[in-house]
C-alpha cells in the first residue's frame, strides 16, 4: 500500500492527479463535496457540521479511517480550522477530539481525530482536554441500528477533572444520531462544564 503522507501539497490529496486549490483538494473534487454549514442542537447544546455526508465524503472518510490514507488528515484539518475560525468556535477553554479506545487506536494505527486537530492546536488559544478518555471499546456506530447506537456508548467515557465555569469544543468526523456527543456531554456535565459545542466534518442529516 502506498503511503500518501508525503504527497506533494500542490497535488489533490483525493484524486492525486490535479492541482490542489483549497483544503489540499482540486477544484473538481471540491465540487463533489456538499457544503451545508449546518447548525443544529444536540439536546441543549449547539452543534455544527461543515459538509453533508454524500458519496464523495463517505469515500474520503472511509479512505482515511479504514485504508489508512493519513494524508487526508490535512484535508479534514484545513476544513475544520477554517470553519471554526470563521464561526468563532475556538473561543473556548478546551478542545476535545472525540476519543477512541486504546484498542481502536492500536488496531487502526493512529488516533484519527486527534491527528486532525494536531495540525492547528498550536495556532489557537485553547489546549486539549487531555485527561478525557474512552475506556471501553465499542462497536462502530455506523454498523448499528438507531436503537443499538443509543446503548453502545453508555459508560464508555471517563473524566475526573473539574470543569466549573469552563467551555469545551468537541470535534468529530461524523455526526449521525448525535449519541457520541450526548454521551461525551453527560460526562462533561458531571464535571460541571459550563458550555459544550460540537463540530463535525460531516453529518448524515441535511438541515439546510
Amino acid at each position: 500500500m502506498i503511503d500518501w503522507l508525503f504527497l506533494d501539497e500542490n497535488t489533490c490529496f483525493n484524486c492525486k492527479s490535479k492541482k490542489a486549490v483549497a483544503h489540499f483538494l482540486c477544484e473538481d473534487c471540491l465540487k463533489k463535496l456538499d457544503y451545508v454549514a449546518n447548525e443544529f442542537k444536540i439536546d441543549k447544546y449547539q452543534a455544527h457540521a461543515v459538509y453533508f455526508y454524500n458519496d464523495t465524503m463517505k469515500k474520503l472518510i472511509a479512505d482515511y479511517k479504514f485504508n489508512r490514507n493519513t494524508s487526508l488528515s490535512k484535508v479534514f484539518s484545513s476544513i475544520l480550522y477554517d470553519y471554526a475560525r470563521v464561526h468563532n468556535l475556538f473561543e473556548v477553554d478546551y478542545i476535545l477530539p472525540s476519543p477512541s479506545s486504546i484498542q481502536t487506536i492500536n488496531y487502526r494505527g493512529f488516533d484519527h481525530i486527534k491527528i486532525i486537530c494536531d495540525y492547528f492546536i498550536d495556532d489557537i488559544k485553547p489546549g486539549y482536554l487531555n485527561t478525557f478518555k474512552k475506556e471501553r471499546d465499542t462497536k462502530a456506530q455506523h454498523t448499528l441500528s438507531k436503537d443499538e447506537r443509543s446503548y453502545n456508548l453508555k459508560g464508555a467515557f471517563k473524566f475526573d477533572g473539574d470543569l466549573t465555569g469552563k467551555s469545551v469544543l468537541i470535534i468529530d468526523d461524523l455526526i449521525t444520531t448525535g449519541n457520541t456527543v450526548k454521551e461525551i456531554t453527560k460526562v462533561l456535565e458531571d464535571s460541571n462544564v459550563k458550555e459544550v459545542t460540537a463540530l463535525a466534518i460531516t453529518s448524515e442529516q441535511r438541515l439546510n
